[in-house]
């Protein structure tokens, strides 16, 4: 797979701005949160009522290198040189030709391991070529982004598949990322055709199935890793939001009853998985209903608008920061007609579950009893099908993005250890 030549190093001029911003952490206090190196961790920074918005805190980066990024994409270049110097390896085995934003793409992994003090041959990434139908019906293939992460304890055998959620990828679950490794959990975390470096119309959704082959091919590549190794393993699938409702609960009912084949190796049958906030069912809400209503509009609903809070996922205001610093830095544009797409797909998907068609292995699921997208009620609803195989987590929480808030972070681990439960 080969990029254009002509493809820019970085997406925009904000972006150079926040990934400055990303090594000043990474040597700074590590937490993750911009600009408040002089600031204890975990603080908010100060003077800057724009940093939660992304998209303000999107047009204040975009002014933020002054009229040239020259001095800025030098620092970063440097930065990058220094950091291989001293592993002694490059950042990626992976070429200009094979990442879009080659540059940005190299100086963000970087960061990300001078901040969780990795080494780049613990940290490889690759393509799947997600390919396959849907009770016979084709669905458009792509290539799939992974980007995989050694364990840092004695090894589990267990081999962990992240989806992420719409207008997320893998980036924005490094810090659970870092828990599981902890645990001896290897990782392998994908991006989606919505953002990221999969391909794919950037801000848009196929349908909800496509997400499921794309989850399905990942988790077939995660397969053959296990194979590979001496004593076998486990390969479990962890997804959040649409990478958790038709992404990680798609892939395992139309897997597992035999209505998803995938071109090349399969993705096992009766896998245990984490859903983290499912999108099952609509939050009821004003701005819901209105963004589920403009994802019907022809013309309007395929303008790719650059990620502007809306719908609301949080009201955590770290977990806010590191949402709108993510958006900067990976260039996140969201289609209206992202709300609706996977609409149809996921209507199959509860009357195949409620026939009893559902999953063969063990679902344990987390979720927000506030949660301002995905309705908590979704998720009673899918343990209760589930029975003795489902077990639902309720959080006094209102973020629909529990990935980036630390007090919930970790119940990923109590999921996981109730799907080891005899």
């Amino acid at each position: 797979m080969r990029i254009p030549s002509d493809k820019p190093s970085f997406s925009h001029r904000g972006q150079i701005a926040a990934l400055t911003r990303s090594v000043a952490d990474a040597t700074g206090n590590r937490d993750g949160i911009h600009d408040n190196e002089a600031l204890p961790a975990g603080s908010l920074p100060q003077g800057k009522p724009t940093s939660r918005q992304p998209l303000l805190h999107r047009l204040t980066s975009h002014f933020a290198p002054g009229l040239s990024t020259r001095d800025e994409r030098a620092a970063l270049s440097a930065f990058v040189t220094e950091r291989e110097a001293a592993w002694g390896a490059p950042t990626t085995r992976l070429s200009a030709e094979q990442v879009p934003w080659f540059e940005a793409f190299r100086t963000e992994k970087a960061a990300a391991l001078v901040r969780f003090d990795r080494h780049p041959d613990e940290v490889t990434e690759g393509y799947v070529r997600a390919a396959g139908s849907v009770d016979g019906q084709a669905i458009e293939p792509r290539d799939v982004f992974w980007q995989r992460w050694a364990p840092t304890a004695p090894a589990s055998g267990k081999v962990v598949v992240i989806s992420p959620g719409f207008q997320e990828t893998g980036r924005n679950f490094l810090e659970q990322v870092q828990l599981l490794n902890a645990q001896g959990h290897e990782v392998v975390v994908m991006d989606h055709q919505w953002a990221g470096y999969s391909r794919g119309e950037r801000g848009a959704i196929d349908r909800g199935y496509g997400v499921a082959r794309d989850v399905a091919a990942v988790a077939a590549f995660a397969q053959t890793l296990v194979d590979a190794r001496e004593g076998g393993g486990e390969v479990v699938l962890f997804g959040n939001s649409m990478g958790a409702g038709p992404g990680v609960l798609g892939a395992l009912a139309l897997n597992d009853s035999g209505r998803l084949e995938l071109e090349g190796p399969q993705m096992p049958k009766g896998l245990n998985a984490v859903l983290q906030a499912p999108f099952l069912s609509l939050k009821r809400s004003v701005v819901n209903r209105g963004l589920e209503a403009l994802s019907g509009v022809p013309v309007l609903n395929e303008v790719a608008l650059p990620s502007s809070g809306l719908p609301i996922l949080t009201r955590d205001p770290v977990a806010a920061t590191k949402l709108a610093q993510h958006v900067v830095l990976e260039g996140v544009v969201a289609r209206p007609q992202a709300m609706g797409a996977a609409a149809a797909d996921l209507e199959d998907l509860w009357g195949a579950l409620r026939s009893g068609t559902g999953p063969q292995g063990r679902v344990a699921i987390i979720h927000g009893d506030g949660d301002p997208l995905a309705d908590i009620q979704g998720s009673r609803d899918l343990a209760h099908v589930l029975g003795a195989q489902g077990s639902l987590i309720e959080l006094d929480n209102d973020s629909h993005v529990l990935s980036e808030e630390a007090g919930a972070q970790d119940r990923v681990l109590d999921a996981l250890r109730w799907l080891d439960a005899p």
